[in-house]
């Protein structure tokens, strides 16, 4: 009885090993793992024009000496850094020149203030990941820092050759004009394609005049942006 089961058992083994072929082996493909590079410095520069909103204080309450909106074109410079913590996270410093002249930049009449206003303040950068395509990138950006003006006062807002009040314009222009420092609040949003930039920008100032009757002015300003974001 044991011989017979033996040989069943022998004759078995052929038809199990076929049953059952060698499963083949698995091929393993290594991928090599990218390191993502390493965000860059940005140095932006752009160009803005816009309008210019001020009220102030101490001076002739009409011909847009007390308030009124101007025209105003600037250029800007920020360079940043991107924080170690975050790469959608860059911060600087930011420089920008404003300069207004009236209604209509001094083209088509006179002007209550001719306007150069320097900002200088610490920017922070932010990249919104979720709308980048292709080579367009958007950013948010805020800035806060110290801002200095001269002011040169003019004639007023008025056409050329108008002469009503004239005498108190005059007098204006002569004893108004100023320096006032304080300080800059900006916030703006910039679409990148490559290396060309456009956006949009918000700015708030509010500057103390220096030995002056004007002991206040208060200016909001917005603005188109335009210009270059280089990677360094």
């Amino acid at each position: 009885m044991r011989r017979t089961l033996a040989a069943l058992a022998v004759l078995a083994v052929p038809s199990v090993a076929a049953a059952d072929p060698a499963v083949p082996e698995i091929a393993h493909i290594s991928l090599a793992w990218e390191r993502p590079r390493p965000e860059q410095r940005h140095l932006v520069l752009a160009a803005t024009f816009g309008a210019l909103d001020h009220a102030t204080t101490g001076t002739l309450p009409a011909f847009g000496y007390d308030r009124g909106t101007t025209l105003a074109v600037g250029l800007g410079a920020r360079l940043t850094f991107p924080w170690p913590a975050c790469r959608c996270l860059h911060h600087g410093i930011d420089a920008s020149f404003t300069w207004s002249d009236g209604r209509a930049l001094g083209a088509t009449g006179e002007s209550a203030w001719r306007r150069g206003i320097v900002d200088l303040g610490y920017a922070v950068r932010v990249e919104l990941p979720c709308m980048r395509r292709g080579d367009r990138r958007v950013w948010v950006a805020g800035t806060a820092g110290a801002s200095a003006m001269y002011a040169d006062a003019g004639l007023g807002d008025v056409a050329t050759g108008d002469a009503q009040a004239l005498n108190d314009r005059v007098r204006a222009s002569i004893h108004d004009d100023h320096w006032a420092v304080g300080y800059h609040l900006g916030a703006s949003m910039e679409f990148t394609f490559a290396k060309a930039l456009v956006g949009v920008g918000l700015d708030l100032r509010d500057l103390y005049g220096i030995d002056t009757d004007q002991a206040r002015t208060f200016l909001v300003g917005i603005n188109l942006r335009a210009g270059v974001d280089i990677g360094l």
